[in-house]
């Protein structure tokens, strides 16, 4: 959980929606909880909505990031549209733009910390049980590339009134014991974040961003004799570096002209020069 707290009257948090209108970007059709948007993360040519915002449980998916979208809470919408910014600098972002939304004329009361929808695993199985996971996963193309690791993930989330709210996904577990999943319209991690490891040698390490990449390329006769570190989100950069540092080989594929991970092959190459860059 993140430690940026609330700043507005009444104690309320802030909101995506709320975020995005003092970002000056304003919803192409409103349906009850949902705002629709078109490009907020690249060059806007036309009405076409890709983005798609949850007010009631202040969640987000753009599908227009990536093979298979993007989407998340609302410390993962300010990281993906300041990705050059820390955390603490993304933080008094957050705080100063509440500040500007509050009514000057009402006291602001004690901070609390921002409500963010905490979503539980409930159970895991097989593939090829739940019509709608597999659909997403063929209109994908992954349906043939998915390994054993790929699982359907059924997780919930319980609302202030006590209510529950059940959904699904395709997902695999990271090392730190949380879930990574990806559905139509959501993409995030279930628990803890984490990188996933595929153990298989101990001199030599094959690093992949996404574990898409790795599904489409794992057949690579690189991939025969080298373990497997998949970093999951660009936060890991730093922690996959350090960990390369124990293989005596290590095979970076990355895509270099942009995106969440335009750094890592910059950065593997300035400290671990031996990398071999292998592009996607």
């Amino acid at each position: 959980m993140t430690s940026y707290k609330s700043n507005t009257p009444h104690d309320e948090p802030l909101t995506i929606v709320t975020l995005l209108k003092a970002l000056g970007h304003e919803p192409v059709l409103t349906n009850n909880d949902e705002h629709q948007y078109a490009s907020v993360f690249g060059n806007r040519t036309n009405n076409k909505i890709v983005l798609t915002v949850n007010n009631r449980l202040n969640t987000w998916f753009d599908s227009s990031l990536g093979l298979l979208g993007k989407g998340g809470n609302l410390m993962d919408f300010a990281r993906t549209y300041w990705p050059d910014l820390s955390t603490e600098q993304i933080e008094e972002k957050l705080r100063s733009i509440q500040r500007q939304s509050a009514k000057k004329d009402r006291p602001l009361r004690k901070r609390k910390a921002t409500k963010i929808p905490h979503y539980q695993i409930d159970r895991t199985r097989p593939l090829g049980y739940n019509n709608e996971i597999t659909d997403f996963l063929m209109e994908s193309g992954l349906w043939e590339l998915a390994d054993l690791n790929i699982q359907e993930a059924y997780y919930y989330v319980i609302d202030q009134k006590g209510n529950r709210k059940d959904f699904c996904a395709a997902g695999w577990q990271n090392e730190n014991g949380g879930w990574e999943v990806r559905a139509q319209n959501y993409t995030g991690c279930i628990g803890p974040r984490g990188m996933t490891f595929i153990s298989a040698s101990e001199t030599a390490l094959t690093i992949f961003p996404e574990y898409v990449d790795y599904l489409k390329r794992r057949s690579d006769k690189y991939l025969h004799y080298a373990s497997v570190l998949i970093l999951n989100h660009p936060d890991f950069i730093s922690a996959s570096l350090k960990r390369a540092y124990h293989f005596q080989r290590v095979l970076l594929y990355t895509d270099e002209t942009g995106g969440d991970y335009q750094s890592l092959a910059e950065m593997f190459k300035d400290k671990l020069p031996h990398t071999e860059v292998i592009p996607l």
